[in-house]
Formats: structure tokens, sequence, C-alpha cells
């Protein structure tokens, strides 16, 4: 696994750099899953000091939260275990009938409705810890003083699955954003499962300083020896596919929500102020600008070169069939484990700097056409240089922010 990354403050454009990334592998941020990586991109505005308490805390949260919501779901179990009573044996009867029905059923359903149930209950576990863990470290930061910056946010959880035999048969990527900070997924045909957790029915397929500062810029391979080294770039069409959501203050939903509460907006921003309807920080317009993310999960497929696609799938914002359940909180989405699974490569984490110039579908293609032509000449660390050449490029098509990218190979 490889995680590539690069960071510019574009001193042409900016006379501070406000923006922080993080890359916890797996096993070095306390997760009660050992195979989970974090990664995150903390873009600040008036100032870094939200950004570096972001860095200092979010994750520790993120995973002080998943271990108290994973004790909170085995309390519950336990006490609808005790309410059931003297309906136990009627309950393992019902079970014995629902595993004698599932051995009926081809073994790669039964595995494949096995592995996304387990998925499922575990996304719905990691999205309240991102929620908790985003709307407690807002408060905790105010307690401890930092209010008068604030930070656009993005933050993948990213989780192997293995099948019993050892093998890798998914990633799950569990994302929470709040602002224009974005995660994109470079993914593949997507396509339904055999037999599906909603249905049962087989579907068809869907979808700072100096002028001349430059900060470091790195690139690492994050350390864990249970996954398999990556395999060559697949050459097939490949969509990009946005897996966060953008709370920008145009956005019609964010504009009602913002004036129900008694705010108005000037010149297109929050109080004339803000060109984001979320962020973490800002407590001088907390009522306003809040900190709940919008939350998914999304499943990437392991497959082998061999395998059968459907390149003709489209990720348009919304034009796939897959499961979405909207939850009661604002702006939260919930892709259950009934949605598609996808086939993807790598992810991409980073802030406005990159997406106010480049488009989710030309920054997978941008990655790809790179890459491919980093090994068609021979480069053994293009992988490695490309975040570099997507904040390269940004620079060169204008963009006059702050530019943070991490490409995450899956």
């Amino acid at each position: 696994m490889i995680v590539s990354i690069a960071e510019e403050m574009n001193p042409a454009r900016r006379n501070t750099m406000e923006d922080v990334h993080v890359a916890h592998p797996p096993g070095s941020w306390g997760a009660p899953e050992d195979g989970a990586t974090f990664l995150g991109v903390y873009d600040g505005h008036g100032g870094r000091l939200i950004a570096d308490y972001l860095e200092d805390h979010l994750a520790e949260n993120v995973a002080r939260e998943w271990a108290h919501a994973e004790a909170e779901r085995s309390a519950e179990e336990k006490e609808a275990q005790g309410a059931a009573g003297g309906s136990r044996e009627r309950l393992a009867k019902k079970r014995r009938m629902d595993e004698s029905r599932e051995k009926e059923n081809d073994d790669g359903n039964a595995a494949s409705e096995s592995l996304l149930s387990g998925i499922e209950a575990e996304g719905r576990i990691v999205q309240t810890a991102l929620e908790r863990a985003f709307l407690l470290t807002d408060v905790q930061s105010r307690i401890d003083g930092v209010t008068t910056s604030g930070a656009t946010v993005v933050c993948c959880v990213v989780v192997p699955k293995f099948s019993p035999d050892g093998k890798l048969e998914s990633i799950v990527i569990h994302a929470a954003n709040a602002g224009d900070a974005r995660a994109v997924l470079s993914s593949s045909a997507a396509r339904p499962l055999r037999k599906s957790l909603a249905g049962g029915k087989r579907g068809k397929p869907t979808g700072s300083g100096a002028a001349n500062h430059v900060l470091a810029n790195r690139s690492r391979r994050v350390p864990n020896p249970e996954l398999p080294s990556e395999l060559p770039l697949r050459r097939r069409s490949t969509k990009a596919l946005r897996i966060t959501h953008d709370h920008k203050s145009t956005d019609p939903a964010e504009v009602a929500r913002i004036e129900s509460a008694g705010g108005v907006m000037i010149r297109g921003r929050v109080l004339g102020v803000l060109a984001v309807a979320r962020s973490l920080g800002d407590h001088g317009l907390k009522e306003y600008v809040i900190g709940q993310p919008h939350l998914s999960s999304t499943t990437v497929r392991i497959v082998d070169d061999d395998d059968d696609h459907d390149d003709n799938i489209s990720f348009d914002g919304g034009s796939g069939e897959e499961e979405t359940t909207q939850s009661a909180r604002p702006g939260c989405a919930v892709k259950t484990a009934s949605a598609p699974y996808t086939d993807g490569e790598f992810l991409i984490v980073a802030c406005d700097g990159l997406w106010d110039v480049m488009e989710d579908q030309e920054a997978v293609d941008f990655v790809r056409d790179r890459v491919a032509k980093g090994q068609s000449e021979g480069e053994e660390r293009s992988r490695e240089e490309v975040s570099q050449c997507l904040v390269d490029e940004a620079l060169r098509r204008g963009s006059t922010d702050n530019i943070t990218v991490i490409v995450y190979w899956l």
C-alpha cells in the first residue's frame, strides 16, 4: 500500500500555509480495528490554530468514540438477548432455519451477504464515531480557547476486510467532511451483489514565510504487512466517485438552513464572511456555520484482472442506484451494505486548492494517465510522486489557495 502526499503554500498567492494533513497508518492511532488507516486534510482559514488543533485531536477522538460506539452496541445486544428470555429457543430455531436456507444458496452469495452484513454494522458504528468526534473536537477547541480561526475538514477511515482464510476481499472507506474539502474515489464499473441484503434479487449493473518558501512533501508506504503488494495499474474505464459532499454557502439546502436559524447571506457568503456553510472552529458564527459532518461508507471490492467488468457505468453525483438512507441528522447519508461494490484503485483526499481548478473526473484521469506514463517510462516511484504532480498541475491551472493532496493507493 502506498500513500503519496504533497502540499504547497502557493507563495505567489498566499503569505501563510494554513493547511494541515495527517496520515496515520494501521496500529498507530488507537483505533479498535488494527488494520484501519486514518487520512485527513484540514484546510484552515483565519489562521491555522484550529487546523493544528485538529491535527492533534481529531483522529484521537475518532478512535475513542469508535471504541465507545462498539461498547454501546455490545451492551445493546446483551440487553436484547436478556429481554428475549423465554424466546431464546424460538430464536435459535429460527436461526437454524435461516442457516439451512443459506446453505441452499450459492456459496459465493452467502459469503458476500455475510461479509456485507458485518460491513453495514461496522459502517454505522464508525459513522457514529466520526460524527461524535467532529462535534466533540469542535466543542473542545472552543473550551481550549481556539476561537478565532476555522477549518474545512475531510477525513477517511480505510478498513481492509479479509475472508476467513486470510485473503483480502474488500476495503471499506468511511468518509466524513464539513465544508468543501473533498474525497474522490477512482472507481471502475460498480456491480450490485448477486443477492443484495435489501431484496435478494439479481440486478443489472449500476452504478510561513518567504516568497520562495515551499513546504517539504512526503511520500511513504504504509507499513501494513498483512496487505498484499499493489497490483499493476489496470487499464479500463475509470470513473470518479465523490464520497463526500461540498457544503458551499451557495448550496440551496445550506442557505435554507442558515436563514431558518436567523442568519443572512450577503454576496453569497454567510453573514458576508464565509464561503462555506460548515466547518470546525469559526465559533463566532457557530449558530450558522455548523460542524455537523456529511457521512458515507463505501465498499471497494478487490478483483482479479480477469474479472468481468461493465464499463458503461456513470457516477455523476447521484444517478446510480445505490441504496442510500437519508439520516434524520442534517447532511448525513449512509450508504448501506446493499449498495453496489465498486472496484477502486486509489483515493484522492484534498482541499479546495485542488478542487477549485480540477473537476473530480479530471483529477482521477490525471493520476491514472501520469502513473501509466511513468510506468511505461520505467519510473519506479510514479505512484509515490503523483500527489506532487497534482499539486503542480493545480498551480499551472492558476489555483489561488494553499494546496494539499493525499493520494492513497488501495
